[in-house]
């Protein structure tokens, strides 16, 4: 329980942090309105034929606002972040701190990540209620699954992004492996929806954990029922602790690879 307790002081202290600089949260509100916006207008393009493959106009508007918003939640910062400790040597003293590197970072993230996901969440909601109305056949009963599944894909990302950025003890430049991951992520399930792929990259896709991040969330949202929730949740989970368990041996073995140079 203590060790819990040191791991809520950090997840506040970020939390707290993150409230200081109002300026990058409305500077976010921006580009995820724009974002929703320029993205709804091509949708509604593509939409004037009908429904497409079961997804009806104002379900894929709703499924963007979803996926756009675990994306807009899980940023890029902490994977530069740690980039920057482990070249700068920084890392160093950190690993000096009566808590694990790893759940250390998790924790400074989960303090950012929630205030990003309430706030950016309100402007979702208004804005799918502004553009296209309430989702159909929406049911509050589902908020709990849907819950459970966002926190599992967002966790999925975050475990993803720190085996990415523990790369760096081996590699001198990894960012071209979180470029490659990026765009998996964007075309496996944040802009397209894995059923509008073709039926091989279909059996592909859900055999990647890349769709499970937003694809797995936001079907739940926009077409729930306990069926599917089973379908799917339990993959989502069964990606995160296979990723935890990664970046915890990787964890293990860069550590000792650490090398500061400097004083």
């Amino acid at each position: 329980m203590k060790l819990l307790r040191k791991y809520a002081v950090i997840a506040r202290v970020s939390l707290l942090n993150a409230i200081n600089y109002r300026a990058s949260i409305f500077s976010r509100f921006g580009f995820y309105a724009l974002f929703i916006y320029v993205f709804m207008s091509l949708w509604r393009a593509i939409y004037k034929e009908g429904a497409v493959h079961g997804y009806s106009y104002e379900q894929i508007v709703w499924y963007l606002i979803l996926t756009e918003l675990i994306g807009f939640t899980c940023g890029p910062a902490m994977f530069h972040d740690m980039n920057n400790d482990i070249k700068s040597g920084s890392i160093a003293y950190q690993l000096g701190r009566p808590v694990h590197y790893v759940f250390y970072q998790l924790s400074a993230a989960f303090g950012q990540i929630a205030l990003n996901f309430l706030s950016v969440g309100v402007l979702a909601i208004a804005l799918g209620l502004l553009f296209v109305g309430p989702l159909p056949g929406f049911q509050p009963s589902s908020i709990l699954a849907l819950s459970v599944s966002v926190i599992l894909g967002i966790l999925l990302n975050y475990f993803i992004m720190m085996l990415i950025g523990l790369s760096v003890f081996i590699m001198e430049d990894n960012f071209a492996l979180y470029l490659i991951y990026q765009k998996l992520s964007f075309m496996l399930g944040m802009f397209l929806p894995v059923e509008f792929l073709p039926l091989r990259l279909q059996a592909v896709a859900k055999r990647l954990p890349f769709s499970y991040i937003t694809w797995a969330p936001a079907k739940i949202f926009v077409n729930y029922s306990p069926e599917l929730f089973l379908e799917l949740v339990p993959q989502q989970a069964a990606w995160a602790i296979i990723f935890i368990l990664l970046t915890l041996i990787s964890y293990r073995f860069c550590v000792r690879r650490l090398q500061v140079n400097g004083g």
